[in-house]
């Protein structure tokens, strides 16, 4: 893991359950350090690494102008961002206070993405939480992005919600449809909630993606499965 991770634990000796949090595209920016709070304030400890590794995107809450982190996300080497949060699970297990049997993922967006793969790169994490994954399949396959995340479900031995609006461009009604299939046929332990009238990334915390209805609804369900699933 790169030295730009972050940790935090919550107050209390423990053992804590933890969480690595994959940022959404823009890198890791207000938004996500407000999650980072809200997790620790819940009694989380957290790892946020920085997958861009100190390259990211000069403007980190842009989310009115997505020119710049397109090619951002264009450029980025999946292969090294899941390898980077799978090495977040290790840094958390060794921090004192962590439980290490309770150690999940939670990403955003592209951090989505890379949290999924993260998972199924380990096989041995308490939970995963992934909200709109940018990249169920890859525009084409190339060294940086070798295979499609959906083609991976059935090697995601975790528990794991997938997040999504009903309006999300990025999950069609095919690949939604796929996407179950497969998580049927492969006895996969996961679901994958739609919430009305939201598009892909509807917890912006401002701009023209942000739906506040179904961003307070998802909020309250992956709290609730994450609790579940981690006995916290």
């Amino acid at each position: 893991m790169t030295d730009a991770a972050e940790i935090v634990l919550p107050d209390g000796d423990g053992p804590h359950p933890a969480v690595v949090l994959g940022a959404e595209a823009f890198g890791v920016n207000t938004f996500i350090r407000g999650i980072k709070q809200r997790l620790t304030e819940l009694g989380y400890a957290v790892a946020v690494p920085d997958y861009y590794r100190g390259d990211g995107p000069a403007g980190k809450d842009s989310y009115d102008d997505f020119t710049e982190v397109t090619g951002y996300i264009r450029g980025l080497d999946f292969i090294r961002g899941a390898r980077d949060l799978a090495a977040a699970v290790d840094a958390l297990r060794s921090t004192p206070r962590v439980d290490p049997r309770r150690v999940a993922v939670w990403g955003y967006c592209t951090g989505g993405t890379l949290a999924w793969l993260a998972a199924c790169l380990r096989g041995d994490l308490a939970a995963a939480v992934l909200y709109f994954p940018s990249q169920p399949v890859f525009a084409a396959l190339s060294p940086r992005t070798p295979v499609h995340p959906i083609d991976l479900l059935w090697q995601l031995t975790c528990p794991a919600l997938f997040i999504y609006g009903d309006e999300d461009k990025l999950l069609t009604p095919g690949l939604l449809a796929d996407m179950r299939a497969r998580i049927s046929d492969w006895d996969v332990d996961a679901q994958v909630n739609l919430y009305s009238g939201a598009g892909h990334s509807f917890t912006c915390p401002w701009g023209p993606m942000r739906n506040e209805e179904a961003g307070h609804a998802a909020w309250n369900d992956a709290i609730t499965f994450l609790s579940a699933k981690m006995g916290a």
